[in-house]
């Protein structure tokens, strides 16, 4: 097996690019949050009031990895966490205000994002490079 040419080794470096660049246009921005913090955010930006531990699934990372993030992004006054009224040990993780000023800056970055990563695409390219992904990504869940 040729190591340097192969799938893995360039999906490992695309994931790499892709968060350096997406980190560089936020911070341009002025939104103050990294390309971790979005992809929380944009589950909140769905649906607010999300609780903690939903969100460690959704981002399939583990709680003590999200409760950082959340740390960070509340002390940024970005979100805010409240206690579950019906059960205390789970917490919410609702948008402030700033959080949701923010998604529409956040948005166009990585609108920018995917439009410099995707530019010598065709269309038709862009289809069947997104469907293929989406099968390898199904592929590796079946293996759990």
């Amino acid at each position: 097996m040729n190591f340097e040419k192969n799938i893995g080794r360039y999906i490992g470096r695309l994931n790499y690019l892709g968060l350096k660049r997406m980190n560089e246009l936020l911070t341009e921005a002025g939104a103050n949050i990294t390309a971790d913090q979005f992809r929380l955010l944009t589950h909140l930006w769905k649906q607010d009031g999300i609780p903690q531990n939903q969100l460690a699934l959704h981002l399939g990372r583990d709680r003590a990895g999200v409760t950082r993030m959340v740390d960070i992004l509340e002390n940024q006054h970005i979100i805010t966490r409240i206690a579950d009224t019906n059960d205390r040990r789970i917490n919410l993780i609702y948008l402030t205000k700033t959080g949701k000023e923010l998604e529409t800056k956040a948005a166009e970055c990585a609108q920018k994002y995917l439009n410099e990563m995707m530019e010598d695409f065709s269309e038709d390219e862009k289809i069947q490079f997104s469907s293929l992904l989406q099968r390898a990504v199904t592929s590796l869940k079946k293996q759990r």
